[in-house]
């Protein structure tokens, strides 16, 4: 065919449009495909997982092929111009092309959107707003409220970083509560009463985030399904435990839940401390000491 440059242009662009929506539909029949086979065979998730990535990838590497095979022919014309101006381009503002490319990444990989609660390096926070060259958070703290302050990260950490996303299971999450111990405490009896009191808090939506994280769980080939609360210890010191408390619980509710959990345990702990000491049980101890002094007065 010899067509004009502008048809032959029209012609290369259709193509490169129509490759890159097979692919993505090839992508998307391969999720299902190895999805819908994990379910009835949940012993070789990790191989079902192995063989969706590497199915993505393939299908990743032909598209860029045949779209390197269309415009191979107009890219020798401007590569000398292209490279030249690349070198010029990262000289000049290495930062400014690394936010781009951090922009980049993030479009294509889209580990976070608008709306989740993310932590980027040291940043956490609700993302509000994503453009070329920043990301913009509302500024979560370590008690996990929002502090009113907004953070600007520059899109350039997505290349350095880890990037935590707290809302990529849906509508819930698995979180943890660290509680420290006092000496001498029974581990048996903190984490019978913690599993009562978490489960009593987490009781209208236990069933709801049962399904949510078992179907997120399901779609990236992971085990989600000890999602009840939990208990766990950690030595801090020799003389120091700390407990964790691991719950399900709604993305915008974390804080109010861990808030409810600490609370209601330090409650019942006062509660038993106070009846412990006003048990009649304590009164024998101090018999000896008054009778002592009975004695002397005689």
């Amino acid at each position: 065919m010899n067509l004009p440059f502008n048809d032959s242009y029209l012609l290369y662009i259709a193509l490169s449009v129509g490759i890159v929506l097979a692919g993505m539909l090839a992508v998307k029949f391969i999720n299902r495909f190895f999805q819908a086979r994990q379910q009835g065979d949940k012993d070789n998730r990790g191989s079902y997982r192995t063989w969706t990535v590497a199915s993505r990838n393939a299908v990743a590497a032909v598209v860029f092929l045949l779209l390197l095979g269309i415009w191979v022919s107009e890219l020798k014309s401007v590569a000398i111009s292209l490279t030249a101006f690349a070198v010029a381009l990262v000289i000049g503002g290495k930062e400014l092309v690394m936010c781009f490319l951090g922009a980049f990444l993030r479009m294509m990989a889209r580990p976070f959107q608008l709306g989740d609660i993310v932590e980027i390096g040291p940043h956490s926070g609700e993302v509000v707003d994503m453009d070329a060259l920043t990301t913009t958070l509302v500024e979560i703290a370590g008690a996990r409220q929002f502090t009113g302050s907004t953070v600007q990260i520059p899109n350039s950490m997505l290349l350095t970083v880890a990037v935590r996303n707290h809302s990529q299971s849906g509508k819930y999450t698995l979180d943890t509560l660290r509680i420290p111990l006092p000496e001498k405490s029974d581990p048996d009896r903190v984490e019978a009463d913690l599993i009562a009191i978490t489960e009593q808090v987490c009781a209208p939506f236990l069933a709801e985030a049962r399904h949510s994280l078992q179907e997120y769980g399901g779609s990236r080939f992971l085990d989600l399904s000890q999602f009840e609360p939990r208990v766990m210890f950690e030595a801090m010191a020799a003389d120091r435990l700390d407990v964790l408390v691991r719950f399900p619980v709604p993305v915008n509710s974390r804080l109010s839940t861990a808030q409810q959990i600490l609370r209601k345990y330090h409650q019942q702990r006062n509660a038993e401390l106070a009846a412990a000491a006003a048990s009649p049980e304590s009164a024998p101890a101090a018999a000896p000491a008054h009778q002592g002094k009975a004695a002397s007065l005689s």
